[in-house]
């Protein structure tokens, strides 16, 4: 429990919450009875997702409340919520998922989706969720001193550490979003449930995520219910033949076990017999990173190509796209 303290990533809530986890055996041993992962992910997104205005919990909580108190005491609230939702935070943890609520990451996708040199392809995404990172190319961008995008009511800005993205043009062919289950963008549930994964105190990263939401209603996208390791070969099969794909994930694979990666790129393999297909992939598939680690292949093999923070907050590109 107390590794996934470091994946807190700006909030102090979170970080004290750990901390009043590992230390309780009864908190343990109900967030030990989540299947799902991450478990922290899921037990924090359920408290957010049940927890209401009137809730004592919710002082402590900044979509709550204006002023929230002082992460430091909020252990005992805590305690209190889960103990007394026990069985339905378990049924969250066993019956949803993490599931992508940041469209930032489009920072570093857009540039690895360019090393591809298509002017123009057919995007899959795995694990797509709503589908947000399928519309990279709608949203308008700041990386540093590189501007790109057409106006958009979702402005992603990151710092740039490494070398400059060189982004060109691309022609978006279709989209189409694996997930095992996929996120409807107007539904007002599956909405609220991608908000309560996000970290109390980023008020920010919930506004952007509204916005996407907003934006992406009206982007034509083919979300496609099921297993990718059934599902992404025949998406493959079924584009138009000869046309060029682009596979990409973000934070999706993690779910996946090591047997379960090696097939996603065996399929892709097969793809390629085809057609050209080339993957993005930002993960952090090691509990040793700190951060995502960003890698292409066109059919030579994945290589690491940056890094960059798990929610788009910075990129570092060690090569030139």
């Amino acid at each position: 429990m107390r590794d996934w303290a470091r994946h807190t990533h700006g909030s102090p809530l979170y970080a004290h919450l750990v901390e009043v986890i590992a230390n309780d055996e009864q908190l343990m041993r109900i967030i030990n009875r989540i299947a799902h992962r991450p478990p922290p992910n899921l037990l924090f997104g359920g408290v957010q997702y049940l927890i209401g205005a009137d809730d004592e919990l919710a002082r402590y909580y900044l979509p709550l409340t204006d002023h929230p108190l002082p992460p430091e005491g909020a252990g005992p609230a805590f305690r209190s919520f889960v103990i007394s939702h026990e069985e339905e935070l378990v049924d969250i943890g066993n019956t949803r998922y993490t599931q992508t609520n940041e469209c930032r990451r489009c920072v570093a996708l857009l540039p690895m989706v360019m090393m591809s040199r298509f002017d123009s392809f057919h995007l899959v995404d795995l694990g797509t969720s709503a589908g947000l990172n399928l519309a990279l190319d709608r949203y308008h961008y700041r990386i540093g001193e590189v501007e790109w995008g057409p106006q958009s009511e979702v402005d992603l800005v990151a710092e740039s550490r490494g070398v400059t993205p060189a982004l060109g043009e691309i022609d978006v062919l279709s989209r189409t979003g694996l997930d095992l289950h996929p996120i409807d963008p107007v539904d007002k549930d599956h909405r609220r449930w991608l908000e309560a994964l996000v970290w109390p105190e980023h008020s920010e990263r919930r506004h952007r995520l509204r916005a996407a939401l907003d934006m992406i209603a009206s982007v034509e996208i083919q979300l496609i219910a099921g297993d990718a390791l059934e599902t992404l070969g025949d998406v493959l099969t079924g584009l138009p033949t000869g046309e060029p794909a682009v596979v990409m994930n973000s934070y999706s694979l993690i779910q996946f076990t090591p047997e379960q990666r090696d097939k996603v790129e065996a399929i892709v393999g097969e793809a390629r017999k085809h057609r050209s297909v080339h993957r993005a992939s930002m993960e952090g598939l090691n509990k040793a990173d700190d951060w995502a680690r960003l890698a292409v292949d066109s059919g030579d093999g994945m290589k690491q190509v940056g890094q960059a923070h798990p929610h788009g907050e910075w990129i570092e590109i060690y090569a030139r796209p």
